[in-house]
Parts: C-alpha cells; sequence; structure tokens
C-alpha cells in the first residue's frame, strides 16, 4: 500500500513483515537507513507539563519544518521528583540532519532551557534507523 502525503517530496511505502507488523520505510529508503538525532534533558516534575509544551511548541515544531527531517518523537517519563524527557528527529540523510544542526553533535538549546532544565545537554546522539515497524491498523484504529 503507498500513501502520498500533502507534500511532495514525502512519500511513505508501507509494506507488511513477517510478524503481520507494518513497515514504515520513506521513499528510498529501501537497503539505505535512515538518521535518528536523539536529544535527552530533565527538568522537576512540576514543570513537566509546561516543559512539554514549551519544548514541543519551539523545539519540534520548529525542527519538522528544516529540509531531510522526517518526522519526530517526543517521550517523557516522570521518576520521582524529576521529568526525563527524549527528543528524536529523523532524517532522510546524515547531510540533511548536518545541514539543518552542524556536525558537531551538539544541541542548540532553547532560549528558556536554562530556566526549566536542571543541566543543560552537552550532546546529542546520532544513530542510524534501519528498522520501524508498527502494527497501522492498531495504530490508526482501522
Amino acid at each position: 500500500m503507498r500513501t502520498r502525503w500533502r507534500r511532495k517530496e514525502k512519500r511513505t511505502d508501507f509494506e507488511t513483515n513477517g510478524a503481520g507488523k507494518q513497515e514504515l520505510l520513506a521513499s528510498g529508503s529501501h537497503g539505505k537507513p535512515l538518521v535518528a538525532r536523539t536529544w535527552f534533558g530533565r527538568t522537576r516534575r512540576e514543570f513537566a507539563d509546561e516543559y512539554l509544551r514549551y519544548n514541543y511548541e519551539n523545539g519540534v515544531l520548529e525542527v519538522e519544518k528544516k529540509p531531510g527531517c522526517l518526522g519526530m518523537q517526543q517521550f517523557r517519563e516522570i521518576k520521582g521528583d524529576v521529568a526525563e524527557f527524549t527528543t528524536i528527529s529523523y532524517w532522510s540523510s546524515m547531510e540533511a540532519m548536518e545541514a539543518a544542526h552542524g556536525d558537531d553533535r551538539r544541541p542548540s538549546h532553547l532560549e528558556k532551557d536554562p530556566d526549566y532544565l536542571l543541566e543543560l545537554p552537552e550532546f546529542v546522539g546520532v544513530s542510524e534507523l534501519h528498522v520501524n515497524d508498527w502494527d497501522l491498523r492498531r495504530v490508526l484504529g482501522r
């Protein structure tokens, strides 16, 4: 099954794997891994909801506008008095990610990060994405 997104440069191919799950492959990614850029941050629990919204509106939405960004995920885990955040952006290539963020693996901090975060992260993780299997029938409620 092929689905076209509204923007012409993105096309998504869905294929069913041996486990019956949908493999989500970005156009042209067959045999070529995508790039995942992972940022971690921590804030006090009482700021968890506020920072989640702030990071989404001022970080996630801005990064998603950059050429080559295929999408993002934002996670939060509450551990006692601390809220830990993980934000992952997915890129069509290392070159696209580096064009958007530079090649030194240092995060660009948001204006209010010093007010919210317990410490400012010094680095981001960059890895290859080889598998992204979802049961899209369940995710989409079909």
